[in-house]
């Protein structure tokens, strides 16, 4: 066994008597917590080893503040948006398998089918065997019997909504078992609507980290987690056919609404460093380097935003401006 797993093993030791300051969390629960948490660091040590380490020292930071725990007085309810097309048996069952194994929460997935009555089939195979019915996870599967595109299959999901917080995870992709309860313990003891959270990309073939832009980790614009009430504030598009998280990112960005940004990875993007690899991310790849031999590293992808990204930022910011201008007439109209 790797030496740094062992020393691994006293924070985990650690961070579950932690969870013990969480009122919902009982002994029998906690047996389990811990296994979960041993499970999945075991099955991705080669990148959580490198990228975990301060979810765990945050997360235990707010467990020891007691303003975090005191911000729920019942066990925090957040919905995770999946969009399902074209999906790999291989990395979907480990997606859901890590919404349901999310630690000290209650876990609402919705999952938004695009177009493929055989995803429809591998979801609900996958949810036969996982078993949805426990107490702290539901699911609720929404089928488009038309390809409408991931910004429409998301909003799809969005009109599901009944808890007070959401966030999304595409049907490729991972959470940390800690990811949830750290994001919505900061949100509330800093009150604040919106946490900006940190991914990293990652192969989960290979089991190991794809730089993007030379950076081991990046925050906020696909990874968060938001309060229910800022889609009734300020919107969310219900038509775009895709960049739309990131576009409501930037639209809450530019109306200031008070947010927090954490370094602490919990999200895992999947990618692969080869050219012909195709995700929704696919178009801003500019440079696709394979890394050989590395203990953690397998690639490096240089990204940047193509013309269409750049137009759509454009006039988004223009829709802004616009509507600023539409509120200040109607609150002071000129004589």
């Amino acid at each position: 066994m790797d030496p740094d797993f062992l020393d691994h093993l006293e924070r985990i030791d650690s961070i579950g008597q932690a969870l013990q300051a969480l009122p919902w969390i009982g002994a029998a629960e906690l047996e389990s917590v811990v296994q979960i948490l041993l499970d999945f660091d075991a099955e991705y040590w080669t990148f959580t080893k490198h990228l975990s380490l301060p979810l765990y020292q945050e997360l235990q930071a707010l467990l020891g503040q007691a303003g975090g725990v005191r911000g729920f007085a019942e066990r925090p309810r957040l919905s995770v948006v999946v969009p399902v097309h074209k999906a790999s048996e291989r990395l979907l069952r480990p997606a859901l398998r890590s919404l349901k194994h999310q630690v000290g929460v209650s876990i609402e997935c919705l999952i938004s089918v695009d177009g493929d009555g055989a995803d429809l089939d591998l979801v609900q195979q996958i949810l036969a065997d996982l078993g949805e019915g426990e107490e702290h996870w539901s699911v609720t599967v929404l089928f488009s019997e038309v390809n409408r595109g991931v910004g429409m299959c998301r909003n799809l999901a969005l009109k599901q909504l009944t808890t007070p917080c959401f966030s999304f995870l595409d049907d490729d992709d991972l959470f940390h078992p800690l990811r949830c309860l750290h994001g919505l313990l900061l949100m509330a003891l800093e009150g604040v609507p919106l946490i900006k959270t940190s991914s990293s990309r990652v192969s989960m073939t290979q089991r190991k980290i794809v730089l993007i832009n030379h950076s081991l980790i990046s925050c906020g614009l696909n990874s968060f987690i938001a309060s229910a009430d800022l889609l009734a504030a300020y919107g969310y598009l219900a038509d775009l056919r895709c960049y739309e998280d990131s576009e409501y990112m930037q639209r809450l960005q530019f109306f200031h609404v008070p947010h927090v940004s954490s370094g602490a990875v919990g999200h895992f993007l999947h990618t692969e460093p080869h050219p012909d690899h195709v995700s929704l991310a696919s178009p801003w790849r500019r440079e696709v380097h394979p890394i050989e031999g590395h203990p953690y590293l397998c690639g490096s992808v240089i990204a940047a935003a193509n013309e269409e990204c750049v137009r759509y930022d454009r006039e988004f910011q223009q829709h802004y401006r616009d509507a600023v201008a539409d509120a200040m007439l109607s609150r002071f109209p000129g004589e």
